[in-house]
């Protein structure tokens, strides 16, 4: 989506709208509810062919977070009508809540994500299809630091709306081999190195725990490695690794059927990670980034790992495995083992992992985990910067030793409380110490709780806006 002006409507236009919501006020026929939308037919009277007004909700209510979901929503409506243009006029309520810079993004990134199409597959369309490709503002000051906000957003909402496709997918067209052409095809033109590890070489590098869950399936596992180098030497390397599993059955600790469709989207996070490393390409923060997304498929057959058998990763640790479903923790330990020795100062893994972080929080917020409160609030500052919701739970030592095993040195599955947090345990003890913050996002990453109207249905992207604002952040600290 490109920029094309700055507030197209003249005075002429603003008198004729003033009047028509006027009316509708007056009526009572739109009220400003959250995700409200109304639509006036401007008959020829303005620039415009119609006026559609958002509501944001109740005034003591309103962030940065619902205000570009419901521009989001208003930008489904209109692609679906046709429109392939748009103008956003800013109340002076709103233009004084917060910044130029953030309401631009906002903006911005609200109208180019209503671009994606989660009925892409269909031959055969109700409504019209088409992309939003003009967006002006209007109604804000400091438009040069607004400006500078919008280019940013679209490279953003670009790349989260690429990650949305990518999940979207359904899982015989995106398996590993196709996620590895995807991401080649993605990388051309871009400031990043590429290097994909296949089978061999990860036998080589002793991957024992993501090769062992590659076992059940006939799709041949990858490692994808991206790397971002615009930092100074000696200065801090951020680790981002993702998990990248094309379709999780549970393995021999088979899921249920119902709902196992979703499980196309269990590569949300190593989607997320690639997604943040094409914008960081396109944004240049001053810092080195390494991206991993250690990817395969979980099957069930005769080749596949058993509970009980024990499995040796890349850092040397011998894993017990209790639950074949609990896998992602298994492939994400290789990963962030290979981002330590490959020289990465912060870690950041993020994954759709638990059942347990979606009872606990929907499909609202990721959860977050932590060993250091420096780099969490850098988490946070991204989270704030991207419209994304972190929450963090606790670590205590009151944790420690539940993934202890009788036979190995961890296993990967534990009691059944608290399962977001023992998988944080479990992935805390190959970081070797380094600042690390697990993004678990296996609420976040889709959207499909009809109840909940605040977020568009559908894949979200969860993850890309955060990681790559926090590369900025780290560039800057």
């Amino acid at each position: 989506m490109a920029l094309l002006e700055w507030g197209r409507f003249g005075r002429g236009d603003r008198r004729i709208l003033k009047g028509a919501i006027t009316g509708l006020l007056k009526d009572g026929e739109f009220r400003g509810r959250l995700l409200e939308v109304a639509f006036v037919h401007n008959l020829n009277n303005a620039t415009s062919k119609w006026t559609v007004l958002v509501g944001v909700g109740k005034q003591e209510k309103f962030d940065l977070v619902r205000f570009r979901n419901a521009l989001h929503a208003a930008a489904r409506s209109l692609r679906k009508r046709g429109h392939k243009e748009v103008t956003v006029l800013l109340t002076k309520d709103l233009a004084g809540k917060t910044s130029p810079a953030d309401l631009a993004r906002a903006v911005t990134e609200g109208v180019a994500l209503g671009n994606f199409e989660i009925a892409a597959l269909k031959t055969r369309h109700e409504d019209a299809v088409t992309r939003i490709d003009g967006l002006s503002i209007g109604g804000l000051d400091g438009q040069k630091a607004a400006a500078d906000a919008v280019k940013e957003a679209i490279a953003l909402a670009d790349a989260t709306n690429q990650v949305r496709e990518w999940i979207n997918a359904p899982a015989n067209t995106f398996t590993p081999s196709v996620f590895v052409d995807k991401v080649k095809g993605a990388v051309k033109g871009a400031d990043l190195e590429i290097e994909v590890l296949d089978m061999d070489e990860m036998k080589k590098l002793k991957m024992g725990a993501l090769l062992a869950v590659a076992r059940g399936s006939d799709e041949p596992a990858k490692m994808i490695v991206l790397r971002y180098k615009n930092g100074r030497k000696g200065g801090p390397m951020l680790g981002l690794v993702g998990k990248g599993i094309t379709f999780d059955s549970g393995g021999i600790s088979i899921k249920p059927a119902q709902n196992m469709e979703m499980m196309k989207s269990d590569m949300g996070g190593g989607a997320a990670v690639v997604g943040a490393m094409l914008a960081i390409a396109e944004l240049k923060p001053k810092v080195n980034v390494i991206g991993i997304v250690p990817t395969t498929e979980n099957m069930p057959s005769g080749h596949a790992i058993k509970p009980g058998d024990v499995v040796t990763g890349s850092g040397g640790k011998t894993i017990e495995i209790i639950n074949t479903d609990a896998e992602g923790r298994l492939i994400l330990s290789d990963g962030i083992t290979y981002a330590v020795k490959h020289g990465a100062t912060h870690i950041v893994d993020i994954a759709t992992l638990t059942g347990s972080i979606m009872r606990t929080l929907g499909p609202v917020a990721m959860g977050a985990f932590s060993n250091d409160p420096k780099l969490m609030d850098l988490v946070r500052r991204a989270a704030d910067l991207a419209g994304e919701r972190v929450w963090e739970l606790p670590l205590w030592a009151d944790y420690d030793g539940l993934m202890d095993s009788q036979v190995a040195d961890l296993k990967n599955a534990s009691v059944p409380w608290a399962g977001a947090t023992t998988a944080a345990v479990f992935l805390r003890e190959f970081v070797e110490g380094r600042p690390w913050v697990h993004l678990d996002i296996a609420g976040s990453a889709w959207q499909d709780a009809g109840e909940l109207k605040t977020i568009p249905r559908g894949p979200t992207g969860s993850g890309v806006r955060l990681l790559a604002h926090l590369a900025g952040l780290l560039a800057d600290n």
